[in-house]
């Protein structure tokens, strides 16, 4: 395999999710250079259901029409049952209409529409296989495979590493993503029995470890289901792996012992199961989300930052890393930007490639950039939600266990929930 012709960047990144999208169209409108390699054919190509609260970052990312057009929105909130659904706590939403639910494929084009009109470069079908280190020992771009199986080049300033959970930059950096990660079931169902009317809420069954009786040493868990139009709906099931490293009595699951789990609680599981009923699945995949704790080291290395779900950026209250993951992204490049600006004024056009990627990451600018992002409200609302669920989920997990003494303590649990 030859190696293909180099081109330079101010921004390389890795993955064309919506994180990456949205540092790549915050990056290209602040005029830089921007390139995307993504594995798919297309971006983002596994559906989903997803929901965010509009807010100003994503009315000025996506455009208000977005939100006038291709949404729908809901006042409702979260509800928590209990193991066997034997009780339940609901946490009211923040406001009506504040939460917009959508669907994958029209939010993903969007992104790309609007990534394309700003100019970003997206290379598909190309697998990042590693970081390109010089002998400085800084990042300065992405080797990857082409789809016509040529090894490419993609040179720059700086990577961010938007690959998603099992990053390939990530292990390059030796991030732990098996003990980061959690086993998950996505699942989307049309005609399902929901009425949207009378049920409105985000839905969440607990399952603690010991609760299944054909699958005893299964993980502590959460399944999961939500509208996102008419009788449509994702459902799904997270395995809580924070606490299950650190029982004795779990027993970590393979795959196919999570699927075959999975079929029986559509089947059986009470009050999830009803919605299956007279429901047809569209689509149904094993995946994970990097959800149990957040990185050491956002820079891993010089030249490059993980993002969204390779940094375990996630909302672990919910589960999600939509809104967080794209929040980070936009705070990065808006700092990262300001500094390369400021060094471009500072020295010639023609210098060395090393020479400004030196200046760009040396030790007191990482500094500087870390600690900005941790002043970042984004960041003080996902390192508090960590705290709070990591502590919530090993008194339930942990310390309570038994799915008796978790309804019988349910009062005190209902209380923890409303207030987190």
């Amino acid at each position: 395999m030859k190696k293909h012709k180099q081109k330079f960047y101010h921004f390389v990144i890795a993955g064309a999710g919506p994180v990456g999208l949205t540092a790549g169209i915050t990056a290209a409108r602040l005029g830089h250079k921007v390139i995307i390699i993504e594995k798919g054919k297309i971006a983002g190509p596994r559906p989903r259901g997803e929901s965010f609260r509009k807010n100003a970052f994503l009315m000025d990312l996506l455009g208000k029409d977005f939100f006038d057009k291709d949404c729908f929105t809901m006042g409702g909130g979260l509800v928590f049952h209990s193991p066997g659904a034997k009780k339940s706590a609901r946490k009211p939403g923040k406001g009506k209409g504040e939460l917009c639910f959508f669907e994958w494929r029209t939010f993903i084009d969007r992104l790309v529409g609007l990534a394309k009109d700003a100019g970003v470069e997206i290379k598909y079908n190309s697998k990042v296989l590693k970081p390109i280190i010089n002998d400085r020992k800084i990042c300065i771009g992405l080797e990857y495979k082409a789809g016509n199986n040529r090894i490419c080049q993609a040179i720059g300033n700086t990577v961010l590493a938007c690959d998603g959970y099992k990053s390939t930059i990530g292990k390059y950096y030796r991030v732990d993503y098996d003990q980061m990660d959690c086993p998950m079931v996505k699942c989307l169902a049309e005609e399902a029995n929901i009425d949207i009317k009378k049920t409105p809420d985000l839905q969440f069954y607990l399952i603690g470890n010991g609760d299944l009786p054909y699958a005893g040493d299964f993980p502590p868990g959460v399944v999961y289901g939500f509208p996102i139009g008419g009788k449509k709906m994702e459902l799904g099931l997270m395995l809580r792996m924070k606490q299950a490293h650190l029982m004795k009595t779990v027993k970590i699951p393979d795959p196919k012992t999570v699927m075959n789990v999975w079929k029986i609680l559509k089947k059986e599981y009470p009050g999830f199961s009803d919605y299956f009923k007279g429901a047809k699945i569209i689509h149904e995949e094993y995946t994970g989300l990097s959800n149990t704790g957040l990185v050491d080291n956002f820079v891993p290395g010089k030249g490059v930052v993980l993002m969204g779900d390779s940094a375990g950026f996630i909302d672990p209250f919910g589960s999600s890393g939509l809104y967080s993951g794209m929040a980070m992204a936009d705070f990065w490049v808006r700092m990262l930007s300001k500094k390369l600006k400021k060094l471009s004024e500072n020295m010639p056009e023609d210098v060395l490639i090393d020479k400004f990627n030196e200046a760009l990451w040396d030790g007191n600018n990482i500094k500087t950039y870390v600690n900005g992002f941790k002043q970042a409200d984004i960041y003080k609302k996902i390192s508090k939600s960590y705290a709070l669920t990591n502590k919530f989920e090993w008194y339930i997990y942990n310390h309570l266990k038994t799915s008796d003494r978790i309804n019988r303590w349910w009062n005190v649990i209902s209380l923890m929930l409303k207030l987190a």
